[in-house]
């Protein structure tokens, strides 16, 4: 077939050559290709165990700013941690507290190491749930016994204050009264007259690859023991190692908790390491 005039074809030739150069170039570019893909693989593994790291921490974080100041101890070695966790505070009125005519029974005024059933706080938004615990003065997790002498008291009732003259009320509507087992003798005062209630124990420790967040109403469990099962909700998976440490702090500084956690992923070919630092009141 003849060509028509202007017209230009590829050869044999020019097409192995240019077959070549692209081999060349192919072979030049794929270890390029390559890496690239295994490092974007990698550094999206690494983002995911960075943003299940931090959330898990984020979690931690909360659960111990809200922490009944100085329950925090660390169980199983140093791979696990326990704490009172509480659902709300304010302040008491004590023995010597000059509110006038309000608060009037001097019965439920604190004062150390008197024997009392009740004690009065000021406001009036506090209710009761099933399991809470009153925590008044606690220095140590030691210190939160249940006993007829200790920094804690399981609560029996909360009620309002009555708004009449003493002996027929209590001076005042602006306050409510807290109720616990007769003959119950707090050793300390708290500095602030502050008081807490906590509604639950709290414990995070790992088990094999997991770090689990166990639960439980009030003071159970809270014995300085893991009490974590597979029964309890994984707050993370795929966990290496962790690490807690606790420094308490002095009267005029927080305490810190701190945690050291390494994660990996399923593969085992991407591991990332995460530190966190909790500061914590440690008040009573």
């Amino acid at each position: 077939m003849c060509r028509r005039a202007g017209q230009r074809g590829f050869t044999i030739i020019e097409l192995v050559i240019v077959i070549t150069i692209l081999g060349v170039l192919a072979g030049i570019l794929t270890p390029f290709i390559q890496q690239a893909t295994v490092a974007y693989a990698q550094a999206r593994i690494r983002n995911t165990l960075l943003t299940i790291g931090d959330l898990a921490l984020e979690r931690m974080s909360r659960d111990l700013r809200e922490a009944i100041p100085n329950s925090i101890s660390l169980i199983n070695g140093d791979q696990g941690i326990e704490f009172l966790h509480a659902r709300a505070g304010g302040r008491y009125v004590s023995r010597f507290d000059d509110f006038g005519d309000a608060f009037a029974n001097p019965v439920l005024r604190l004062a150390r190491q008197a024997s009392i059933g009740g004690v009065y706080t000021l406001g009036t938004d506090l209710t009761l749930n099933a399991g809470d615990v009153l925590v008044i003065g606690n220095t140590t997790p030691a210190d939160i016994t249940t006993g007829t002498v200790g920094s804690s008291v399981r609560l029996l009732t909360i009620t309002p204050t009555i708004n009449a003259a003493w002996p027929l009320g209590d001076g005042t509507d602006q306050g409510r009264i807290l109720t616990f087992a007769a003959n119950h003798r707090f050793p300390i005062d708290s500095p602030g007259k502050h008081f807490l209630i906590a509604d639950k124990t709290i414990e995070i420790g790992a088990s094999g690859t997991t770090l689990l967040w166990h639960s439980a109403p009030g003071l159970t469990d809270f014995n300085g023991a893991a009490d974590w099962s597979s029964a309890d909700p994984i707050l993370l998976a795929e966990v290496r190692s962790v690490h807690f440490s606790f420094q308490p702090g002095t009267p005029k500084a927080t305490g810190v908790v701190r945690v050291d956690l390494e994660l990996g992923d399923s593969g085992g070919n991407e591991t990332l390491r995460l530190y966190r630092e909790i500061h914590v009141r440690n008040t009573p």
